[in-house]
């Protein structure tokens, strides 16, 4: 099993969700999510859609999915990336899941 977590801008929501249809997850969570650099000192990170001032609103959209699946979505978004704008695409992350209770 995996856990896969898909962040992006805030109007990207409905294409994660999309996707996540298209590949036959039938359940996933999602949550807002306010990214800002808090210290002083900080530089820009690409994979995280804020800059040093304004918070940037953005949607987290996340399942534990069987592993085929999990790799078949993140080879789409590498094919296919979600972005409003090209700069700021949204970013995937895969984890391992170890153990579930």
């Amino acid at each position: 099993m995996k856990f896969l977590a898909i962040m992006g801008h805030e109007e990207t929501r409905p294409k994660v969700r999309d996707l996540f249809r298209q590949f036959d997850v039938l359940m996933f969570s999602t949550m807002n999510i306010s990214g800002c650099f808090c210290d002083k000192g900080i530089s820009s990170q690409k994979w995280w859609p804020s800059d040093k001032g304004v918070g940037s609103y953005s949607s987290l959209c996340f399942a534990i999915l069987e592993d085929d699946k999990a790799t078949a979505i993140m080879e789409e978004l590498e094919k296919h990336p979600i972005a409003l704008e090209p700069e700021f695409p949204a970013r995937a992350f895969l984890m391992n899941v170890e153990n579930m209770v």
